[in-house]
C-alpha cells in the first residue's frame, strides 16, 4: 500500500460524511455533499459498495493492511449467508478461489477485479488497472501529442515532452509541494502530457513560447493547460476537458476520483466563500457527475460507531473455518443487509460503518 502524507489523511475518508443530514442550500448545491441517509435500508450490495468505502481511506490506509485474499459475505436479513473469495495471483490479476461450498463462486467482472484488486495491490500508474477501457483514447492521445510536438518543434528545436504517465505516489507529492492543484491528474491516466521549451539547460517558463498550443490543442480536440483557471499550467495539454467528462464518459473511474470527496468539497467551499466559484467550476462539475451517479445508492457512514453484529460475525467465522482463510493476512468484507453494517475483518480489527443511501 502507498504511504499517504498526513497533509491527505484528513481528506481522504468517506466516514466524515454527515448521515441522515441536509446541508444548508447556497446558490447552486448541485456539487453540495448531502450524505448519507442511513433511514434508508439497502438491499443489495455489489462488489463496488462493499469495497469503495475502505478503498484510499485513512482508516484502512493506517492498519497497513497487506491482504493476499479477500473473503467477501452478503449477510440476508434472515441470517442467510452468501460467501465468495477472491485472491491476487502472480500476475497481481484477481481469481475466484473456492468458497464454504467447495465450489467456485461466481467469477466477477474484470471491473469487479479491478475494484477487488485495489485493496490488494497498487499498480505504479492508475492507467494500468483500466487498460482496458483507456488503452484506445491514450493511443489517440500519443498520436495528437507527438503531432503537435512535431509542429511546435519548427520554431523550438529544443521542445521536449518532460511529463506523460505519472504514479499516484507522485501526484501525491507534487499535491503536498502545491505543484499541481488536484489529487488524481489526467497524467495517472495516461491522458496528459508536459511540454518544456528549453533555453540552455533551463525550462522556459515565457508564457508566449508556449501559447501556439492553445490553437494547436484546439485543432486537435485536446485541451491546453493554459486556459486552466485558478492553476495555468502552460505546458500542459490533456485529452478530456476535465475530470467530470473522463467519468462521464466512464463512469466506474468513479471509483479513482471518490475518495477525494473531502478535498474537492474543501476546494468549492473555500472558494465559494471567497466569492470565486468561477476558479473551481471544472471541481464542481465533478462533484455534481458523482453525486448523480450515487444518487440512491448504497453508501456507508462513519459518524456514528457500530459494532458488528455477533451472531454475524460467528456464522461467517464459522463458513472460513471451511476455507483456506488465513486470519494474518486475509482479509473479510461483510454486508449485512439485516443490521445494515458494512464491516472490514483483518488481523488488526474490524471496522464497522452503517449503511444508507445516497441523498
Amino acid at each position: 500500500m502507498l504511504r499517504i502524507p498526513k497533509l491527505l489523511l484528513p481528506l481522504l475518508s468517506l466516514s466524515l460524511l454527515a448521515c441522515s443530514f441536509l446541508k444548508d442550500s447556497v446558490e447552486d448545491a448541485t456539487w453540495q455533499d448531502l450524505g448519507c441517509d442511513t433511514t434508508q435500508k439497502v438491499s443489495t450490495l455489489a462488489i463496488y459498495d462493499m469495497v469503495h468505502p475502505f478503498y484510499e481511506s485513512d482508516t484502512f490506509l493506517q492498519l497497513n493492511i497487506k491482504p493476499t485474499a479477500i473473503y467477501v459475505a452478503t449477510v440476508g436479513v434472515r441470517q442467510e449467508v452468501e460467501m465468495t473469495a477472491y485472491k491476487l495471483d502472480s500476475l497481481n490479476q484477481i481469481t475466484s478461489i473456492p468458497n464454504p461450498a467447495g465450489t467456485i463462486g461466481v467469477t466477477p467482472t474484470w471491473v469487479e477485479q479491478a475494484y477487488l484488486g485495489a485493496l490488494i495491490h497498487t499498480p505504479h500508474y492508475l492507467y494500468d488497472r483500466w487498460t482496458r477501457i483507456l488503452e484506445n483514447d491514450r493511443a489517440t492521445f500519443l498520436a495528437k501529442r507527438d503531432s503537435i510536438k512535431t509542429i511546435m518543434a519548427e520554431k523550438h528545436s529544443s521542445i521536449k515532452v518532460i511529463s506523460d504517465l505519472r504514479s499516484i505516489a507522485n501526484q501525491r507529492k507534487y499535491l503536498s509541494r502545491k505543484r499541481t492543484a488536484s489529487p488524481v491528474s489526467m497524467h495517472n491516466f495516461g491522458l496528459a502530457a508536459d511540454f518544456a521549451i528549453f533555453r540552455g539547460h533551463r525550462i522556459s517558463n515565457t508564457l508566449s513560447s508556449y501559447k501556439p498550443l492553445d490553437t494547436l490543442t484546439a485543432q486537435y480536440g485536446l485541451t491546453w493547460g493554459g486556459n486552466f483557471v485558478g492553476f495555468m499550467d502552460p505546458g500542459h495539454i490533456q485529452y478530456f476537458k476535465n475530470g467530470a467528462t473522463l467519468v462521464q464518459k466512464y463512469p466506474v473511474l468513479r471509483f479513482e476520483f471518490e475518495p477525494y470527496r473531502e478535498f474537492y468539497l474543501n476546494t468549492v467551499e473555500k472558494a465559494v466563500k471567497a466569492g470565486r466559484i468561477n476558479r473551481v467550476v471544472d471541481t464542481a462539475d465533478l462533484l455534481t457527475l458523482l453525486n448523480e451517479l450515487r444518487r440512491n445508492q448504497p453508501c456507508t457512514c462513519g459518524k456514528i460507531k457500530k459494532q458488528i453484529n455477533t451472531n454475524t460475525l460467528e456464522k461467517v467465522r464459522a463458513l472460513l473455518q471451511k476455507t483456506p482463510y488465513n486470519a494474518l493476512n486475509d482479509i473479510v468484507l461483510i454486508g449485512d443487509l439485516g443490521y445494515q453494517t458494512l464491516s472490514l475483518v483483518s488481523a488488526k480489527g474490524i471496522i464497522t460503518l452503517e449503511l444508507g443511501k445516497w441523498r
